[in-house]
């Protein structure tokens, strides 16, 4: 039984942090709001690739959130260290958009 809640908690702590990712993400993807980004991140991007810019870091972070998310809820159903996979996954490839999009509109 005591297992079981501490499951729960790390599933709702996550889908919390998933929740704030996902926000963060459709505000600077949707909106374009580069002041959420790190300043030394975006102060060389120029005016015509602003919109790409914010849309591969923004999905980016989407990704890291939806990663998140859905390991919260696989940790509440499966009990298990398999939950944490699709927490993996999303970390990785979301870090992997947010690397190439400063490395290709940074410069």
């Amino acid at each position: 039984m005591g297992d079981l809640i501490w499951f729960i908690i790390i599933g709702i702590l996550f889908v919390l942090l998933s929740i704030l990712f996902i926000v963060l993400g459709c505000q600077i993807w949707l909106k374009q709001k580069m002041n959420l980004i790190i300043s030394q991140h975006c102060e060389k991007v120029s005016e015509d690739n602003i919109q790409a810019y914010c849309r591969l870091f923004g999905i980016g972070i989407v990704v890291i959130g939806a990663g998140f998310g859905l390991s919260g809820v696989f940790t509440v159903l499966l009990q298990s260290v398999l939950a944490f996979i699709p927490m993996t996954a999303g970390l990785l490839s979301g870090i992997v958009m947010v690397i190439s999009a400063v490395v290709k509109y940074n410069r």
